[in-house]
């Protein structure tokens, strides 16, 4: 599997770059590698299944807008002969994921849901092994609804799934670092000082897991770094 995530890293860079002029230089796709890179360290080290059954929630799209960080997930998957499945409730975005797979990634089984994805994690009948939760934006000036949807998400699916599965959660952030806020409506951007032991969409999971009552461990050394982190966790 090391081979398979690694050379699906490759490709994504190499699809992000023909789509990206600044890939290379931004910010905000520079932390995209990162995260690739701790997902893949984590995954070469404790993944032990031959097949990827991978559901996303929260639908990959928009390459120049949302790093399309399910591309990754797809070209691993198709490696694997694997399925993929994204669900969302937003028509448009499934719409476009559905052409931007098909174009990317043509011989990829990927299909994609129209649903609440609490709602469908609840009474998917595929059991996935590889689980992207990614489906609610993150505002820092009010983290509890998207820390609460990620909740609800991890509640629907954790039991189903096999030991040695990974969850991945999205946009997080560690105590002892501030981001600059941006807005979308032409405010001026905002220093927020993450002053609790972790904002983000992850935030409930991520102390559940540390409570060390729960069937799933913290894996890889992600959780370490400042900045944008996707929480890695395994179950037991």
């Amino acid at each position: 599997m090391k081979e398979i995530f690694n050379e699906s890293y490759r490709e994504y860079n190499e699809y992000m770059s023909t789509v990206l002029p600044d890939f290379w230089e931004g910010f905000s796709y520079k932390t995209r590698r990162q995260q690739c890179e701790s997902l893949i360290n984590s995954l070469n080290e404790r993944f032990n299944f031959n097949r990827l059954i991978t559901i996303e929630t929260g639908t990959s799209q928009n390459p120049k807008g949302d790093g399309a960080f399910g591309i990754f997930l797809g070209f691993a998957t198709e490696k694997t002969n694997g399925i993929m499945m994204s669900v969302d409730i937003n028509d448009d975005y499934l719409k476009k994921s559905n052409e931007l797979f098909s174009s990317v990634i043509p011989k990829l089984k990927y299909e994609t849901y129209k649903d609440d994805s609490v709602h469908f994690l609840k009474n998917v009948e595929i059991i996935p092994n590889l689980v992207h939760l990614d489906s609610w934006d993150l505002d820092l000036k009010n983290p509890l609804p998207s820390a609460l949807h990620g909740w609800n998400e991890f509640v629907a699916i954790e039991s189903k799934m096999l030991s040695g599965s990974i969850i991945v959660i999205d946009d997080n952030y560690i105590k002892g670092q501030w981001v600059e806020w941006i807005y979308g409506d032409g405010r001026p951007s905002e220093k927020i000082d993450i002053v609790y032991p972790i904002l983000g969409k992850g935030a409930h999971i991520y102390q559940h897991v540390l409570s060390g009552n729960s069937d799933w461990e913290l894996i890889g050394e992600h959780h370490k770094n400042l900045g944008n982190i996707k929480i890695i966790i395994q179950k037991k």
